[in-house]
Protein backbone atom coordinates (compact mmCIF):
# COMPACT_ATOMS: atom_id res chain seq x y z
CA UNK A 1 0.00 0.00 0.00
CA UNK A 2 1.42 3.38 -0.57
CA UNK A 3 1.54 6.13 1.78
CA UNK A 4 -1.30 8.06 0.43
CA UNK A 5 -3.77 4.94 0.14
CA UNK A 6 -4.08 4.85 4.07
CA UNK A 7 -6.84 7.50 3.56
CA UNK A 8 -8.55 5.78 0.95
CA UNK A 9 -11.62 3.90 2.29
CA UNK A 10 -11.79 1.63 -1.20
CA UNK A 11 -8.11 0.87 -0.88
CA UNK A 12 -7.67 0.74 3.10
CA UNK A 13 -11.24 0.74 4.97
CA UNK A 14 -9.76 0.41 8.66
CA UNK A 15 -7.53 2.80 7.95
CA UNK A 16 -4.74 3.45 10.54
CA UNK A 17 -6.17 0.74 13.21
CA UNK A 18 -3.04 -0.93 13.98
CA UNK A 19 -3.06 -1.34 17.88
CA UNK A 20 0.07 -0.27 19.21
CA UNK A 21 1.05 -1.63 22.74
CA UNK A 22 4.62 -0.24 23.27
CA UNK A 23 4.23 3.04 23.53
CA UNK A 24 5.15 4.82 26.61
CA UNK A 25 1.80 5.09 28.58
CA UNK A 26 2.88 8.07 30.58
CA UNK A 27 2.97 10.09 27.58
CA UNK A 28 -0.11 8.17 25.54
CA UNK A 29 -2.95 6.92 26.51
CA UNK A 30 -3.39 4.95 23.01
CA UNK A 31 -2.16 4.53 19.70
CA UNK A 32 -1.99 3.22 16.16
CA UNK A 33 -0.24 2.39 13.11
CA UNK A 34 -0.46 1.27 9.86
CA UNK A 35 2.75 0.77 7.54
CA UNK A 36 3.16 1.37 4.04
CA UNK A 37 5.62 1.08 1.08
CA UNK A 38 7.14 3.74 2.30
CA UNK A 39 6.91 3.64 5.94
CA UNK A 40 4.42 3.91 8.99
CA UNK A 41 1.58 6.31 9.60
CA UNK A 42 0.77 7.12 13.08
CA UNK A 43 -2.04 8.08 14.88
CA UNK A 44 -1.64 8.12 18.71
CA UNK A 45 -3.45 10.09 21.55
CA UNK A 46 -2.03 11.50 24.16
CA UNK A 47 -3.14 11.52 28.01
CA UNK A 48 -5.02 14.28 29.64
CA UNK A 49 -2.04 15.57 31.82
CA UNK A 50 0.21 15.58 28.73
CA UNK A 51 -2.50 17.50 27.09
CA UNK A 52 -3.16 20.02 29.91
CA UNK A 53 0.71 20.54 30.34
CA UNK A 54 1.60 20.57 26.44
CA UNK A 55 -1.45 22.30 24.72
CA UNK A 56 0.25 22.28 20.86
CA UNK A 57 -0.45 25.52 18.80
CA UNK A 58 1.60 25.07 15.03
CA UNK A 59 0.85 28.78 14.95
CA UNK A 60 3.36 29.87 17.62
CA UNK A 61 6.07 29.94 16.36
CA UNK A 62 8.38 27.87 19.08
CA UNK A 63 5.57 25.03 18.67
CA UNK A 64 5.89 25.25 14.76
CA UNK A 65 10.17 25.14 15.34
CA UNK A 66 9.73 22.26 17.42
CA UNK A 67 7.43 19.77 15.10
CA UNK A 68 8.69 21.36 11.94
CA UNK A 69 10.70 17.92 10.89
CA UNK A 70 7.98 15.45 11.37
CA UNK A 71 6.36 14.98 8.14
CA UNK A 72 2.88 15.25 7.53
CA UNK A 73 1.90 16.00 10.72
CA UNK A 74 -1.37 16.73 11.62
CA UNK A 75 -2.94 18.05 14.98
CA UNK A 76 -6.21 18.97 14.50
CA UNK A 77 -7.96 16.84 16.96
CA UNK A 78 -5.18 17.94 19.43
CA UNK A 79 -7.15 20.01 21.11
CA UNK A 80 -10.33 18.24 21.82
CA UNK A 81 -9.11 14.68 21.79
CA UNK A 82 -5.30 14.85 22.00
CA UNK A 83 -5.13 13.03 18.77
CA UNK A 84 -1.34 13.58 16.99
CA UNK A 85 -1.15 11.72 13.14
CA UNK A 86 1.81 11.98 11.55
CA UNK A 87 3.81 9.77 8.99
CA UNK A 88 7.15 8.49 9.92
CA UNK A 89 9.21 7.10 6.53
CA UNK A 90 11.34 4.53 6.81
CA UNK A 91 15.20 6.07 6.19
CA UNK A 92 14.03 8.90 9.28
CA UNK A 93 16.13 8.62 11.70
CA UNK A 94 15.23 11.91 14.15
CA UNK A 95 11.26 12.77 13.30
CA UNK A 96 9.91 9.39 14.62
CA UNK A 97 7.60 8.32 17.45
CA UNK A 98 10.19 8.58 19.57
CA UNK A 99 11.01 11.72 19.29
CA UNK A 100 7.78 12.59 19.70
CA UNK A 101 7.56 11.03 23.06
CA UNK A 102 10.69 12.94 24.05
CA UNK A 103 8.97 15.96 23.07
CA UNK A 104 5.92 15.52 25.00
CA UNK A 105 7.73 14.13 28.11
Amino acid sequence: MKKEDVFNEEINPDGISEEVLTLNNIVFDRGYCCETDEGTWWEVYVTDKIKKGYPINLSDEDHKETFKGFHDLMVDHYESDGQITFFEPYEEEVYTINELTEILI
